[in-house]
């Protein structure tokens, strides 16, 4: 699958889940596209829960929805800090009213709860963080992957591959992929 010319930001801070940002980032640069790192601005390296760095090319507060295609908020313990940041939750927010790929896996729905994208959306998560999801205004089914329009979500480091299929789909189609 091309991606060339497709740009995809992948939200990061400390204790991000290391195959739920690595795994990403690899498929997304193999099938062409570039991808942005980006943090919240605290520093400029971030560390996954096992201590492997990852630099950012940019932060939150510099970001623009309608310089990409999509955006991917990894798991770890690193939603919850990347939610306290207005300029991510803005971004998250404006990629989705932009119609464009947005898409979590395992915590990482605790962004989108604070983005405010749920609402009305079927969606998954991290069994833990399913309240939080559901009151959020999502309805929460237990799958692998779940597309609900430009929105698509995932379980766990397990659903990697399914995630990213459905991901990589959507950006090649250029607009949300179809629901299964």
């Amino acid at each position: 699958m091309d991606l060339t010319g497709k740009k995809v930001a992948v939200l990061v801070e400390d204790l991000y889940q290391d195959q739920e940002v690595w795994y990403p980032v690899y498929r997304l640069r193999e099938a062409g596209a570039t991808v942005l790192i980006a943090g919240t601005g605290s520093k400029n390296v971030y560390k996954s829960k096992h201590g492997y760095e990852i630099t950012a090319d940019s932060d939150a507060h510099k970001l623009d929805a309608a310089q990409v295609d999509g955006v991917i908020v990894p798991g770890g313990y690193a939603p919850d800090i990347l939610r306290r940041y207005e300029a991510v939750n803005k971004f998250v927010r404006e990629v989705s009213r932009q119609g464009k790929v947005v898409a979590s896996i395992c915590h990482g729905s605790w962004v989108l709860c604070s983005a405010d994208v749920l609402r009305g959306k079927t969606s998954t998560c991290f069994f833990a963080i399913k309240d939080d999801v559901v009151n959020a205004g999502s309805k929460w089914v237990d799958q692998e992957v779940c597309v609900d329009g430009n929105l698509i979500t995932s379980r766990k480091p397990d659903d990697l591959p399914a995630f990213m299929r459905a991901i990589l789909q959507a950006l090649a189609a250029g607009r949300p992929a179809v629901a299964r």
